[in-house]
Parts: structure tokens; sequence; C-alpha cells
């Protein structure tokens, strides 16, 4: 049973028991205020007809006439007036039934409960029989020779129907209220479990694998609140569970590029030492088969030591201080101009007045990594240039080439290991494709972030902004 149902129907039933019990009340009230105005009226009619009978018997007594057929037919005489009321009367002396005659076995006309009435007591009951009310007035109405008891019975037909009208106006009014309130619940109680039925239907559908599933907020009640809980903590799964595929895929790329990148020198040391086994060559192609297989272990070699770096990094804490821009530029200067020589390129430095803080040694890596690739972006006759200075409190390295630049859609995978955007080319040149990305450890490492602007044909520009 769903949660709406069961408050549905624990509502509808407390309501209905607390309705008809107050309606109850209601109508009890009332009903037991007229049938204390019956009684009262019931007990003055009792007294004006005791007080005739009692007047009417001294008046037999005295002629001598108190005797059973006289007596009766002066109860006959008030019966049949006040027949119309429907008002019954008994006569009863030293407990035998004087009138009416022969009815001395009803079992409310017996004298069983009048044995303990005091001679001025009137004793007033209510009495239900056969369905219908009835006023009974009992008390000794004359002493004479005997005890003489009267009773009085009265039909409450006026009553009885009024209680019978009030009992079809309960179950009435009692039935129209609760359809009503049924409706009425049952339509609330659907609108307002509206979110929670749609927060059931979002992790139905993040279970089926739609992450992208959220809910519909309205209001600023719990529910509302919880509604935007959920969308957080939906939010917050999708962007986990992407971040894990992303780290995931990122693994997977590693790994294959990794495999491809031991495959192509691999193959050649293989091959190369096949062919002087296998082969019969002469000293001078023994010579040039060593040398094509130091080349390439050369190459596993420094793809090992740059793996080993990276890993390094991710495992020991820097040792960071005050440093000159300057002094890093000046550590690498040497090296990048003859590598710029080589190819033709221009190198150029500017600035470097500003101070970083950081590890001297990675951060000339990182350095010499931007530029060396902006130095193979270039054709001859091409320009590097590396220049620092402060931008809103903040030292901002800029590494500038009119190299070949880098497509749009590549830029966000630069610093992915092995990525290159001319593969080619960067592995005939002896490059493993790991330079930027760790560049961006690096960076990383120094709290720094590292941005590329670059257009294809025009060239790139590689921003460090430090803390």
């Amino acid at each position: 049973m769903k949660l709406w149902q069961k408050i549905y129907l624990v509502t509808i039933s407390l309501f209905v028991i607390l309705l008809n019990s107050g309606m109850y009340l209601v109508f009890d009230m009332t009903y037991q205020k007229n049938l204390a105005a019956e009684q009262k009226n019931a007990a003055s009619e009792y007294r004006m007809i005791s007080a005739n009978i009692l007047q009417s018997l001294r008046g037999l007594a005295g002629q001598g006439r108190l005797k059973k057929e006289p007596l009766r037919s002066l109860l006959q005489i008030y019966e049949n007036y006040y027949a119309n009321e429907q008002v019954h009367l008994t006569l009863w002396k030293d407990g035998q039934c004087i009138y009416p005659k022969g009815d001395s076995s009803l079992p409310d006309r017996n004298l069983s409960n009048l044995t303990n009435l005091s001679k001025e007591e009137i004793r007033v009951t209510i009495l239900s029989r056969d369905g219908e009310r009835i006023a009974q007035v009992q008390s000794i109405v004359y002493e004479n020779n005997g005890l003489y008891h009267l009773q009085y019975e009265k039909t409450l037909s006026e009553l009885n129907a009024a209680w019978q009208q009030l009992e079809r106006s309960y179950l009435l009014v009692s039935l129209g209220f609760s359809l009503g309130l049924a409706v009425l619940l049952f339509l609330l109680l659907r609108r307002i479990m509206k979110p929670v039925r749609e927060l059931t239907w979002m992790a139905d559908e993040m279970r089926s694998g739609n992450l992208s599933a959220r809910v519909l907020v309205k209001g600023a009640d719990d529910i509302a609140v919880l509604g935007e809980h959920f969308n957080e903590m939906a939010q917050k799964i999708q962007s986990d569970i992407l971040q894990i595929q992303k780290e995931a895929q990122a693994k997977q790329d590693f790994v294959d590029n990794f495999a491809h990148e031991l495959k192509s020198p691999i193959t050649s040391i293989y091959g190369f030492a096949e062919y002087i086994q296998k082969a019969k060559v002469s000293q001078q192609e023994i010579i040039e088969c060593m040398g094509f297989i130091m080349d390439e272990s050369s190459r596993l070699l420094h793809l090992s030591y740059m793996l080993l770096d990276m890993a390094q990094m991710r495992k020991k804490e820097i040792v960071m201080c005050d440093t000159a821009v300057q002094k890093l530029f000046d550590g690498i200067r040497e090296p990048l101009k003859q590598i710029g020589e080589e190819r033709g390129v221009n190198l150029e430095f500017s600035g470097g007045s500003q101070y970083v803080r950081g590890n001297e040694i990675l951060l000339q890596s990182l350095l010499y990594n931007l530029i060396h690739n902006g130095i193979y972006a270039c054709k001859e006759g091409g320009k590097v240039t590396a220049s620092a200075e402060c931008i809103q409190g903040h030292v901002c390295i800029t590494v500038k080439d009119n190299g070949c630049g880098i497509p749009q859609n590549e830029i966000e995978k630069l610093t992915e290991p092995f990525y290159r955007t001319d593969k080619s080319r960067n592995r005939a040149e002896g490059r493993t494709g790991l330079g930027l990305s760790l560049c961006r450890q690096i960076a990383d490492l120094h709290g720094a972030e590292i941005h590329f602007l670059s257009e294809e044909n025009k060239g790139t520009k590689v921003f460090v902004r430090f803390p």
C-alpha cells in the first residue's frame, strides 16, 4: 500500500469516527434535554391527575363506596379523558390490581418496583417498551384501610418521532459529510503527494540509468525542500559518475596510448636484433643496426623517466620557496636557445622581475616543456617569446609562438598523456606526448592555472597564472 493511501485511510477513518461521535453526542444531548422536559411534564400532569383522583377517593370513602367497581369507573373516566394523549392509569390496593381489571400480571404495572416507595415520594421513570419511550410516574396516592398505589404511563409519541427523525438526519448528514470528505481528501492528498510521486519517478529513472532526471520543485514546504535536496543529490551523483567515467576512460586511453608507444620502438629493436642474428650482415651494417637499436632504447628510456617523474610528483610533497622568474628563465635559456638555433627559430625572454612561490626545478621543467613545444611548432624563421607580468596581483607567465597552431577541438586534450596533435611528426622527432601532461601536474602542484589559446596557422599562447 502506498504512503498516500495509508494517510488517506487513517485520516478518513479518524474523521468519520470523530464526526459521528461528535454528531451523536450533540443529538443525544438534545434528546436527553427533550426527555428531561417530558419527564417534568409527565410529573406535572401526574400531580394534577393524582390530586383529582385523591379528592375523588376521599369523596367515595365519605359515601362508603370505596370499592372496586366505583374505583374502576373513576379511573376509566380519567383514562378516557386522556386517551388522546396516550395516557394509561393503573391502581393497586395492598398489592392487588384494581384497575385495569385483570392486568396485575403486566410487567411494568405490578408492585415489584413500588414496594420501597415512601408515602410522599413520586417516582418518575422513562421506560422503553416495544421500541417506544414511555414516561412512567408512580406514587402512593391514598391510605384508607390499605395503601393505594397509582401509576401513570404516557407514550412519548412526539419524542419518539423526533428521535427517529434525528436518527435519519444523523445518518444522512454523516453519510454526506463522510462522502464529501472522502472525495476532497482524496483530491487533496493526490495533489499534496504529487512531489513524492515525482521523487519516486526520479529515483526509478536514475535506477534505470537516466542520471539527468530532476524533480520540478514548487513552493517552500518540507516536501519542496526535500525535492531540492533530492535534485542536489542527483546532480552530485551525476557529476561523480561522469567524473568516474571520464577518469576510467582516461585510464583506458592511457593504457592504449602507452601500449601503442611501446609497440613501435620494441618492434624496431626486435626487428634489427633478428636481422643481425639471422642474416649475413657486414660489420658496417651491424654498427648501423646497433645505432637504430640504441636510438629506440634511448626513446624507451626517456619515456620511462618521464613516467617515473609523473609518478613521483603524485607521491611526494615538494619543497617550495620564493623564486625569481628571471632565475627560471636563466636556467633554461641556453639549452633552449641551442635547440632554437638548430631549427632556425628565434627565442626571446622578457620581464622576469616578479617572484613566484614554488619548486625551482619543477617550474623550470614546466617552462622548458612549454617553450620546447613552441619551438617545435614553428617552422624555420619562426619566433617563440616567454614573458612574465603581474596582473591583478597574480604573476602570469606567457609562452607565445607563431607556429602551426592547434585545432579548437583538440585544445582540451592537450594535457592528456601521450596525446599529440601531429602524431606522425612528433614520433619521428622522438617526442613522447607526455610533456604537457607533466606541465599540468606541475601547475596543479603549485596551485597555478594553465590555459591554452590557439588558432591554426597563426600560433599558440600558453598562460600560466600563479596564485
